[in-house]
């Protein structure tokens, strides 16, 4: 092995990659649970924030200010080459297309914590779907 580890993991899902004692950098891989009628929920980072960036294929990210109604739920087609900061205590989650992959950086107990979610209505799915 050379100076330089590469790290390349293409199973579904969440991966730590680098895990330092404030941030770590993540990557997700298209699942299953990405998909628009699997999408039930928002999760719910309560003390910190997470900036996401899109490196293959086509997300959208949703999110909604946990204060405000089903009106205010948001969804961004996400471009290569930016960068998305979501911010402590705003509901998000993702739809993925399959081939999907993105990187983010977040607090290292961020996961571990497991954090909260908050379900979605029946009425904010069917706006979903729509979007």
């Amino acid at each position: 092995m050379g100076l330089i580890e590469k790290i390349s993991n293409i199973k579904a899902g969440f991966h730590p990659v680098l895990i330092k004692d404030s941030w770590q950098v993540f990557k997700v891989n298209y699942s299953q649970y990405n998909e628009v009628d699997k999408i039930d929920s928002l999760i719910i980072n309560d003390n910190n924030g997470l900036v996401l960036s899109l490196l293959s294929g086509r997300a959208v990210l949703i999110s909604q200010k946990l204060d405000e109604n089903e009106s205010s739920l948001e969804a961004i087609n996400m471009a290569r080459g930016t960068s998305y900061v979501i911010p402590e205590n705003v509901g998000y989650n993702l739809i993925m297309e399959k081939g999907c992959q993105l990187i983010g950086v977040e607090s290292p107990n961020t996961h571990s914590e497991g954090g909260r979610t908050k379900p979605l209505t029946n009425r904010e799915i069917e706006t979903l779907k729509k979007m």
